[in-house]
């Protein structure tokens, strides 16, 4: 038989991780947001069976999602343990990317157990939520008895389990921010260059969007370092300097980031090894500052981050 699960907080993770649930054929007890109409329109959604402005007023169940926002989560934990909301054995999930499960222990001292579900999307509405969790890894992390529950939870919703250490969840939330958040303000940086040579932002991103799925394509297809193209790649370093010369005459406050992300791609070029060591060494020399430190540090020792097939 399924535990019965509550919700606190009824944002677009919160809500879509119900509806999700309630779909898998879990009963959701009841769901609770600040705001007692927000909370009601969440319980009509998924189908709650209560809903509250208080938390502690709707979280006694098998399992408890605190799907806040990251800096209300503890807060949110230790107000419901301090009115005695959680029962003994119950198991306590918070869906941040960023904090370890190490938050809730508010909830290890009411006799609960803890773990966190972290969906690796980005969601800009509850229905493409909905939509993109099933074929998606999900991050865990937490005390083993509540893992048993929380992987079960991953599988019955269709997404694909990827476990985590509490120590390794801090820099694999700055990895999503790179490949989700810093994806959308490079392409804003290839607008801004475009912008600068004439071009209507609007023509531009049109013509940009196909080469940039076609590189993720690529990138799919083929991996890092090989789907590297373009003339760092190839040790071109006479485009490069004339990149730098353009913007620096152009848009020169883009100077810095591009140097920065040249240097980069410098290692990534030797990597794939069609950037032979000549043009490697000038192309650090146009690209670095007297400041800049071109020797990457240690490898994350990424055995702390598993797919479970």
């Amino acid at each position: 038989m399924k535990p019965t699960v509550a919700i606190v907080g009824c944002g677009i993770v919160g809500t879509a991780i119900g509806k999700l649930l309630a779909r898998a054929g879990y009963h959701i007890g009841g769901v609770a947001t600040k705001s007692l109409e927000t909370a009601g329109r969440a319980a009509k959604v998924i189908g709650a069976e209560r809903f509250s402005d208080c938390p502690w007023g709707v979280s006694r169940a098998q399992v408890v999602f605190i799907a806040t926002p990251d800096d209300a989560i503890e807060s949110t934990c230790k107000a419901i343990a301090e009115h005695e909301g959680f029962e003994k054995n119950a198991v306590v999930i918070h869906c941040s990317g960023a904090l370890s499960s190490d938050v809730l222990s508010w909830a290890r001292q009411c006799g609960a157990t803890v773990a966190t579900l972290h969906p690796l999307q980005s969601f800009a509405s509850v229905d493409q939520a909905e939509a993109l969790v099933p074929g998606s890894f999900c991050a865990v992390e937490g005390d083993e008895a509540a893992l048993v529950v929380v992987r079960r939870l991953v599988n019955d919703v269709g997404g694909i389990l990827m476990e985590i250490s509490a120590e390794g969840k801090t820099l694999y939330h700055a990895a999503a921010v790179v490949a989700s958040n810093y994806l959308v303000t490079l392409i804003d940086l290839a607008l801004e260059l475009e912008g600068a040579a004439g071009m209507p932002r609007d023509v531009s991103f049109r013509a940009l969007f196909p080469l940039i799925k076609g590189t993720l394509g690529n990138i799919d297809a083929m991996g890092i370092p090989e789907a590297l193209t373009g003339p760092i790649a190839r040790g071109d370093v006479d485009t490069v300097a004339a990149h730098l010369k353009a913007i620096e005459k152009y848009a020169p406050v883009l100077l810095t980031i591009y140097k920065t992300l040249g240097l980069y791609t410098v290692d990534l070029g030797r990597a794939k090894g069609t950037l032979g060591k000549e043009a490697a060494d000038k192309l650090v020399g146009l690209l670095g500052t007297e400041e800049a430190n071109t020797e990457k540090p240690e490898p994350y020792d990424f055995s702390l981050m598993k797919e479970i097939e």
